[in-house]
C-alpha cells in the first residue's frame, strides 16, 4: 500500500512539473468526457423512445377483378412489405454497404466507426458510421439537422429501440421507410418507380443499384446520371463480393450489364394500368371526401372500383382506332352493367390536355351537351305511357307548323326530306323529326320530361316543345343511366363507381349505401321503346352499329353538327359515346367528313360492345305485347287546331338527323294530350340515306337558346 502512494504521488509531481500547454489540454478533454457521459446518462433517463409513428402507405385504386388500376400518394410513393416479400439479395447488398454488423452490435457500433473513418482516410470518401438502427431513429423521429444534440439523441434512441425491437423488425421497418429518390419511400415503391417491378422480384443488378442510391438520391438517379449511378452500383458490388455474399464473376457481371431503369418520374396519381385517368381522378376526389386527406395519402387503404379494365383498354382503343387525326375533336364513352356499375369510363382523348371529367358534365366540368334525338325515346315512352302503340301511323311532310298551347312551332326534315307516312316505329329508324314533333305535340312537353326523369334523367329539365328534339343538356353519364333503365326492362339503377374502400388490413372504411334498383318505367313500355330503337341499329339511323346480337340505339346530332352521340344497350349493359369540341363549334370537317351520330359514334360504339361482349351470353329482348304493335285503321292526325299558317321565321340547318323551328319557345304548362288512332305495321321502309336534322329559328329576343339539330 505504501508503495502505491509513493508511485501516486512522484507520478502527481511529475505531472506538475509539466508546462501548462500539455495539462490543460489533457483537463479539457477529461472534462468533454465527463460532460459527454453525464449527457448520455441524462438522455437514456430523460429520452423516451417515442410511439411508433403511423404507417404511411400510398393508397391504391383496383379494378372490378381486383387488379391494379392506380396509385394514389400526395409527396411520394409509399407501400408496406414484409421481409419475407423483399428479395434476400436487397437485404445483402443492403448490410454489405451500410452495416455489416447488423446482427452482432446493439445500436451503436465502435467497429463500425472506425472501419469507416479509416476508409475514408485511405480514400478521400465519405463513409459514414451510422447504424441501420441509428438511421431508422433518424429517418422517423429525428429532423436530419447536422448537431451534436441531434446526434446524442439518435444514439441513445438507438440503443433504446434494439432493446425492444428484434433486428429482422427494424431491418424490415428501414426497408419500408428509406428515401430512395422519385418520390419512393421503401423498397417497394423504389422497384415500382426505377424498374416497374416488385421489391420481391429485384435481381442483384437492380438492387445493387438502389442500395447505392441511398447515400444521395438525387445525384445518382439513373436517368439524369447515369455514370454516378453506376459508380455506385459498382461500390455495392464490390461490398458484396468483399462479404462473400457474392463471387468477384458475379460482380463484374452485374456491374457491366446494362441499367434498365424507366425514365419515367412518378406523379401524386400513377396509372399503373396506363388507363382511365378521368375515372381515377374521379375516384381520388371521392376518396377524399369519404375518408379524408390523412386515410387517402397514409393509411394505405385499398379503393375497390367497379371498372372492367378489359372492357376499359377496349374503350379507349376504340376511341383511339376511329379518331385518329391528333385534332380531331374529344369524345367521351360510359359503359353501364345492369346494377349501375361503371364499366368504363373515357372522359376525354387526352388528361393532360383536357382533365376536365366529359363523361359526368355537370360535375366534371359543364352542364353536358345538348342530347339531339337521343332524347326521342323518352318522347316515345310518353306517348306510349298514353296509349300509343308503334304501329300508329303519321303523316312525315318535310315541314310541319304545328300550334302547342297556342305557341307556333315549324319543324323540318333533314334535307327537306318527304317521308309520306310512316309508323311511329318507321319515324324512329330513320329519325324523322315531323312525325316526333307531332307526337310531342300530342303527349306535351311536360309529360315528356317527366318521362325522362323518370328514366333516370336527372338533368333540370325545361318543358317546351324542342325538348323533342333534344335542346336540353345532359351528360353522357345521365343519358346511360336513362337508356339503362331500358336495357333492364324498366328498371332504374343509379350509377356508381366505387364498390367499396377498405384500410391496409382489409376492414371496411366505407360502402356506398345504394338505393335497392326500383321499376321506372312499366315493363311492356319499356319492351316497345325497345323495339323501335332496335329498329335505328337494324335498318335505320344508327346502321354502323351493329355487333352481331340483339341491340338497340339511337342516333343523336345537334345543330351545326356541334355535338354528336350514339346511345345504345343490349340486355343489362348501357353505353353512350359523345364526340364534340370542348368549346363548341360544329364538327363539318373532321377526317375529311362531317361528323354525325351515326357516323364517328356509333363506329366507337360498335367497336367497344363488340369487344365488351366478347365471352358474354348472348341475349335477346323480352318482345313487346302484340297491342303495343298494332296494326293502324287510319293515320293519326291532328285535329285542325293543332296545326295553323301562323307567320314565323325559319332557318335550316345542314345536321342529318332533324329540323326544328320555333318562333317563341317559353316553356308551356303541363299538357298531357293524348295520343290518337292506333296504327298497323307497314313493310320496314327502305334505309335512310342520312340522318334527319334539327332546325330552330328563336327571335332575338327569345329567352331560351336556339335548340339544336338531333340525329
Amino acid at each position: 500500500m505504501g508503495r502505491i502512494s509513493d508511485s501516486t504521488a512522484r507520478a502527481r509531481r511529475r505531472w506538475a512539473r509539466l508546462p501548462r500547454w500539455v495539462r490543460w489540454p489533457v483537463y479539457g478533454s477529461v472534462l468533454l468526457v465527463a460532460l459527454g457521459v453525464g449527457l448520455l446518462a441524462a438522455l437514456w433517463i430523460t429520452v423516451d423512445l417515442p410511439e411508433d409513428p403511423p404507417e404511411l402507405r400510398s393508397a391504391v385504386v383496383v379494378g372490378a377483378d381486383g387488379e391494379e388500376l392506380a396509385v394514389l400518394s400526395k409527396d411520394g410513393q409509399r407501400f408496406e412489405v414484409s421481409l419475407d416479400e423483399i428479395a434476400p439479395v436487397v437485404v445483402e447488398a443492403l448490410l454489405a454497404a451500410e452495416d455489416r454488423r447488423f446482427y452482432q452490435h446493439h445500436g451503436l457500433d465502435p467497429v463500425g466507426i472506425a472501419r469507416a473513418l479509416w476508409s475514408n482516410v485511405r480514400s478521400s470518401g465519405t463513409q459514414g458510421g451510422s447504424t441501420l438502427t441509428q438511421q431508422l431513429v433518424k429517418n422517423e423521429y429525428l429532423s436530419n439537422e447536422r448537431t451534436l444534440w441531434r446526434k446524442a439523441r439518435e444514439a441513445v434512441l438507438a440503443a433504446k429501440l434494439e432493446r425492444t425491437a428484434d433486428k429482422d423488425e427494424i431491418l424490415e421497418r428501414y426497408l419500408n421507410t428509406v428515401y430512395f429518390g422519385r418520390g419512393a419511400y421503401g423498397i417497394e415503391a423504389a422497384a415500382r418507380v426505377y424498374f416497374g417491378t416488385t421489391a420481391a422480384e429485384l435481381d442483384l443488378p437492380q438492387a445493387a443499384l438502389l442500395v447505392g442510391l441511398l447515400r444521395a438520391p438525387t445525384s445518382a438517379d439513373p436517368t439524369e446520371h447515369p455514370d454516378v449511378a453506376e459508380d455506385r452500383r459498382a461500390s455495392v458490388l464490390a461490398d458484396l463480393a468483399d462479404t462473400g455474399a457474392i463471387t468477384d464473376a458475379e460482380a463484374q457481371a452485374a456491374a457491366t450489364s446494362p441499367i434498365d431503369a424507366t425514365d419515367v418520374v412518378p406523379q401524386a396519381t400513377e396509372l399503373t394500368a396506363g388507363l382511365a385517368p378521368h375515372f381515377v381522378e374521379w375516384v381520388r376526389q371521392q376518396t377524399l371526401e369519404l375518408v379524408g386527406e390523412e386515410a387517402l395519402y397514409g393509411r394505405g387503404i385499398v379503393v375497390h372500383t367497379t371498372l372492367d379494365l378489359r372492357a376499359q383498354a377496349a374503350a379507349e382503343q376504340a376511341v383511339a382506332e376511329v379518331l385518329t387525326d391528333p385534332e380531331a375533336p374529344q369524345a367521351a364513352l360510359v359503359a353501364l352493367d345492369a346494377d349501375g356499375a361503371i364499366r368504363a369510363h373515357v372522359g376525354g382523348r387526352d388528361f393532360d390536355a383536357l382533365q376536365v371529367d366529359l363523361v359526368r358534365g355537370g360535375d366534371g366540368g359543364g352542364t353536358g351537351r345538348q342530347p339531339g334525338s337521343t332524347f326521342k325515346p323518352f318522347v316515345l315512352q310518353a306517348a306510349l305511357e298514353q296509349g300509343a302503340t308503334l304501329g300508329d301511323r303519321f303523316p312525315a311532310p318535310a315541314e310541319i307548323e304545328l300550334s302547342v298551347d297556342g305557341e307556333p312551332w315549324r319543324v323540318a326534315n333533314y334535307g327537306g326530306a318527304e317521308m309520306g307516312e310512316q309508323t311511329l316505329a318507321e319515324a324512329t329508324a330513320s329519325s324523322t323529326n315531323t312525325v316526333y314533333a307531332q307526337l310531342l305535340a300530342l303527349v306535351g312537353p311536360q309529360a315528356v320530361a317527366d318521362a325522362a326523369t323518370r328514366a333516370a334523367i336527372d338533368a333540370d329539365l325545361e318543358p317546351f316543345p324542342a325538348i323533342a328534339l333534344g335542346v336540353e343538356e345532359v351528360s353522357p353519364l345521365d343519358l346511360a343511366s336513362a337508356y339503362l333503365t331500358f336495357a333492364n326492362d324498366g328498371t332504374r339503377a343509379e350509377p356508381y363507381g366505387i364498390v367499396r374502400i377498405e384500410d391496409a388490413d382489409g376492414n371496411v372504411l366505407w360502402e356506398p349505401d345504394r338505393p335497392e334498383p326500383e321499376p321506372a318505367v312499366a315493363p311492356e313500355v319499356s319492351r316497345a321503346v325497345t323495339y323501335a330503337l332496335r329498329g335505328v341499329i337494324e335498318r335505320g339511323t344508327g346502321r354502323a352499329a351493329a355487333i352481331g346480337r340483339p341491340a338497340a340505339g339511337k342516333t343523336g346530332t345537334t345543330q351545326g353538327n356541334v355535338d354528336a352521340w350514339f346511345a345504345g344497350y343490349v340486355p343489362g349493359y348501357a353505353t353512350v359515346v359523345w364526340m364534340g369540341y370542348p368549346e363548341p363549334a360544329p364538327m363539318d370537317a373532321v377526317q375529311g367528313r362531317s361528323v354525325t351520330g351515326g357516323a364517328f359514334p356509333a363506329q366507337v360504339w360498335q367497336r367497344f360492345m363488340a369487344a365488351a361482349m366478347e365471352g358474354r351470353e348472348v341475349e335477346d329482348f323480352p318482345a313487346p305485347p302484340e297491342e303495343l304493335l298494332q296494326p293502324p285503321s287510319t293515320t293519326t292526325t291532328l285535329d285542325p287546331d293543332a296545326t295553323s299558317s301562323t307567320e314565323s321565321s325559319t332557318t335550316t340547318t345542314e345536321d342529318p338527323d332533324d329540323a326544328t323551328t320555333s318562333t317563341d319557345r317559353t316553356p308551356p304548362p303541363p299538357r298531357p294530350g293524348p295520343p290518337t288512332t292506333t296504327a298497323p305495321p307497314p313493310p320496314p321502309p327502305p334505309p335512310p340515306t342520312t340522318e334527319s336534322t334539327t332546325t330552330t329559328d328563336a327571335p332575338e329576343e327569345a329567352a331560351l337558346p336556339p335548340p339544336p339539330d338531333s340525329g
